[in-house]
């Protein structure tokens, strides 16, 4: 089956914004007929993912966050850009859990409920790309 593109949008980068992407995962969900563990793991990846991209977005003019979710017929791909200075994605550490901090924890929730993660830094931008495997209905 060939790429889906199920929902494509762009939001100002605002905390006041996340609501957006609550919704569109809530559509999505209905739309793919999933259930509800792999939704609440989606939720939370999204949550995060969009959450730091718009913590870490470029806070000079307009920035801005694209969500795109994207169905192969087999998993869920989903991508957040952001307009941000970057990171280095493979040095990110692990948290240790036994010592409690405020943050840092975003990536290391996002690496255990999605099946694949992935960065890169293309025209100026960030691109995490998330997938979970979800089954079609009857599957």
């Amino acid at each position: 089956m060939s790429r889906q593109l199920l929902m494509d949008r762009r939001f100002r980068a605002d905390l006041k914004n996340m609501s957006i992407s609550a919704e569109m995962v809530r559509q999505c969900k209905a739309t793919l007929s999933m259930d509800e563990k792999k939704a609440q793991d989606i939720d939370l990846a999204v949550s995060e993912a969009v959450s730091n991209a718009i913590r870490h977005s470029n806070s000079i003019g307009d920035s801005s966050i694209a969500l795109r979710l994207i169905y192969d017929g087999k998993k869920l791909i989903v991508e957040v850009e952001d307009s941000g200075p970057g990171f280095d994605f493979e040095e990110v550490e692990t948290p240790d859990l036994d010592i409690p901090q405020e943050g840092g924890y975003g990536l290391f929730l996002i690496r255990q409920v999605m099946d694949s993660v992935s960065y890169e830094r293309k025209q100026g931008g960030n691109v995490l790309t998330m997938e979970k495997h979800i089954a079609a209905k009857g599957d």
